[in-house]
């Protein structure tokens, strides 16, 4: 327990914490100045490429990534362009989808500007093995782009312009990650408009897709850019509010192609839409249904019109802004830049440290070798259930036991709800196996050791729990935020317990640590239409290098703490 000076301290912390997310946006966010937009006529023809996209995707209704019908299918985009005066050529690439290696191919068109400067112009052509035609995703960017490379063969251009119709994407934006990785003239691209659909129906909005793949975000200019240009077509444009903004950069798994040329440091983004048939746009999506008969002129045209008018003014502006990639927008045109965004996140945790000294200070003389030996080795009997269950799970995938993919499987892919369950079984078999083994040796070896003493186990833990923190957060701050932050607080409020009721309370509040990775499994196991397969949909990350290697061993240190932390309420304060 603190004395009333030392809660004083603690209380004047905290609020100055609270106090530091009120003060450090008003007085250090700036105000994005928007780039003049293009004032060159437009020439974007809808009729034109609602023929494009109806010719594309009924000739070539199936267009799986390495398939034949998606061979074929790039001999249209190859036609069209070559008709248009572009210089053609190929990118191929191999990607593994379910155990098997295919073939990948970008169709890229370029045509030489004034500059040497590049803007790239991408969309993806693949469907997913669920979908006939798919109109909406993406036939409807490929009409569109086709339609953009027309017009602006039509006129000078500034700067070098590459069309690119890329392959894989419902795998994992693969093409694109191919082109940013790989592209003999990558160094000299200035900017990237990823075009991702037009939805079904009526426009009820345009939409901003600007994460990268494992880092980046698109900077500030170019997500006003897109911004003004889709409110010009007397639409709004939703871009990722706060908090989901927040939780894009805690994981960085774009699903559009923007994600690979953010990850390379070029300025990207990626332009959708959404239906005022939400319900409709979601039925739809990765389906048999997603027809040409969905589409509508208008849509296409305002589609069309926001598009060109990006590219247009990405194209003759005379130099590109050079801002950070790491600025976060938190309301309007407002943006914090990233030292304090950092400085943000490191205030949050400071109670910790705090509440770690004052504990210290008053139990150092309980911190013998014999104490700490006794929590280390407890902990230790904890961490191997998880580390089996991720070698297992690298181990199933070396034997070919587990489905396996150069990223992630297509959304609604069948092998997303239909576990092995065999396999599994194996897998949480073995670590179920280990735990027990663990704990009986464990158990045996801590008789040797003296009784527990609560106050110097809660020690211990709570000095382990602050270098998961430091090193969460130069992992990623985001990520620390979101999954560290509120068992932090919690654990580090938490005292001992001298009754039943104070133990089970003391419980429960330690267990509610878990709330936020329980709500995002929730949220995005919906959105994913997968419920609580996504925990196999996890698994399947682990072992295709969704999540890396750090990310997995810091969340799972955290759950060893949090059953530490649960098992040393059993332990009588004195």
């Amino acid at each position: 327990m603190m004395d009333a000076k030392q809660r004083k301290i603690l209380i004047g912390v905290i609020v100055c914490v609270l106090a530091s997310w009120l003060v450090i946006p008003l007085l250090l966010s700036g105000r994005e100045q928007p780039v003049p937009l293009s004032r060159t006529p437009l020439l974007f023809d809808a009729a034109q490429a609602y023929r494009a996209v109806e010719q594309f995707v009924t000739t070539h209704p199936t267009r799986v990534l390495g398939s034949l019908e998606s061979r074929q299918s790039t001999g249209y985009i190859r036609d069209y362009l070559e008709n248009l005066g572009y210089e053609i050529s190929y990118g191929h690439f191999e990607a593994t989808i379910n155990r098997r290696i295919r073939v990948g191919r970008n169709v890229i068109g370029y045509r030489q500007g004034k500059s040497p400067e590049i803007l790239v112009l991408v969309a993806h052509f693949d469907n997913a093995p669920t979908s006939v035609q798919g109109a909406m995703d993406n036939g409807s960017g490929v009409g569109v782009l086709l339609e953009l490379a027309r017009v602006m063969a039509a006129s000078p251009i500034n700067r070098s312009l590459l069309v690119i119709f890329s392959d894989g994407k419902e795998w994992g934006t693969l093409g694109a990650m191919d082109v940013a990785a790989t592209h003999p003239e990558r160094h000299r691209i200035a900017a990237v408009l990823s075009l991702d659909h037009v939805a079904p129906g009526d426009l009820a909005a345009f939409c901003l897709r600007e994460d990268g793949l494992t880092s980046g975000f698109t900077p500030p200019w170019l997500r006003e850019l897109a911004r003004q240009a889709g409110e010009q077509q007397g639409l709004p444009v939703r871009a990722p509010a706060l908090i989901s903004e927040h939780l894009q950069r805690s994981f960085y798994l774009a699903w559009a192609d923007q994600g690979p040329f953010l990850h390379a440091r070029i300025p990207a983004i990626t332009l959708g839409s959404e239906s005022k048939d939400r319900e409709r746009q979601k039925a739809v999506y990765h389906s048999a249904g997603d027809t040409i008969e969905n589409l509508k002129l208008s849509s296409i045209e305002k589609y069309g019109l926001v598009s060109e008018r990006i590219a247009r003014t990405l194209d003759e502006l005379q130099s590109i802004p050079d801002e950070s990639f790491q600025y976060f927008r938190l309301w309007g045109s407002s943006y914090l830049n990233p030292a304090a965004v950092r400085a943000l996140h490191i205030i949050s945790f400071l109670p910790l440290p705090v509440i770690l000294w004052f504990q210290f200070r008053k139990n150092r003389k309980r911190l013998n070798a014999d104490q700490v030996g006794r929590e280390l080795l407890a902990l230790m009997a904890t961490l191997p259930v998880f580390w089996v269950i991720f070698l297992a799970v690298w181990l199933a995938k070396g034997l070919r036991l587990l489905p396996i993919y150069s990223l992630y499987p297509a959304v609604k892919d069948p092998v997303l709800t239909s576990p092995p369950l065999g396999v599994l079984g194996g897998i949480f078999g073995s670590a179920l196996f280990v735990a027990v083994v663990s704990w009986i040796v464990v158990g045996y070896s801590l008789r040797s050791f003296p009784k527990p003493d609560y106050h110097a186990s809660r020690q211990v833990l709570l000095t382990l729990l602050l270098v998961c923190i430091v090193l969460g957060l130069l992992y990623n701050s985001y990520w620390a935020m979101t999954f560290l932050l509120f068992p932090a607080w919690i654990w580090a409020l938490t005292g001992p317990a001298d009754c039943l009721k104070v133990r089970i309370r003391n419980r429960i509040l330690i267990a509610a640590a878990a709330i936020p990775y329980a709500t995002l499994l929730w949220v995005y196991g919906s959105r994913l239409e997968l419920g609580w397969n996504f925990a196999w949909y996890q698994l399947l990350a682990i072992g295709n290098g969704m999540f890396t290697a750090s990310a997995f061993f810091l969340g799972t240190a955290m759950a060893a703490l949090g059953i530490r932390f649960l098992v040393i309420q059993s332990h009588r304060p004195e």
